[in-house]
């Protein structure tokens, strides 16, 4: 799974997205709406298409506003419920192996910065992710 498969899994439209209303197409309008609430530029939207992490401050807080949209970033840290919801939809319904990834996340160390705790959740989620 690639870095940002994860994160795209993680959006909510300008409002709210329920995970059963995950799409490519959502994640365009809500990375389009971040993108210009955090000033991150095309580049950065081509690093998230690309899968990967975003390298501009900016393209992390843009990546920190699609999670913070979805529920599954709030002050800084990993919602530890939104994010099993999110990864039963990423998982096609594999409760077990969501709770799996996301408990061997929730308690990173991460970054005071919220911007660059997105980058740091989303890069463990990937890491165990594929590792399942």
């Amino acid at each position: 799974m690639k870095f940002f498969g994860v994160i795209v899994l993680l959006v909510a439209a300008v409002g709210y997205i329920r995970a059963e209303e995950l799409s490519k197409e959502n994640l365009v309008v809500v990375a389009g709406v971040c993108k210009e609430e955090k000033g991150a530029s095309d580049d950065d939207v081509a690093a998230l298409k690309a899968h990967e992490a975003p390298t501009t401050h900016e393209g992390k807080c843009m990546v920190a506003c699609i999670m913070e949209k979805f529920e599954m970033l709030a002050d800084g840290k990993l919602v530890k419920e939104k994010a099993i919801e999110v990864g039963v939809a990423l998982f096609d319904d594999d409760e077990a192996k969501a709770t799996a990834v996301v408990e061997s996340c929730e308690s990173l160390e991460v970054d005071d910065d919220p911007c660059e705790a997105a980058v740091q959740y989303g890069g463990c989620l990937k890491e165990h992710a594929d590792a399942h």
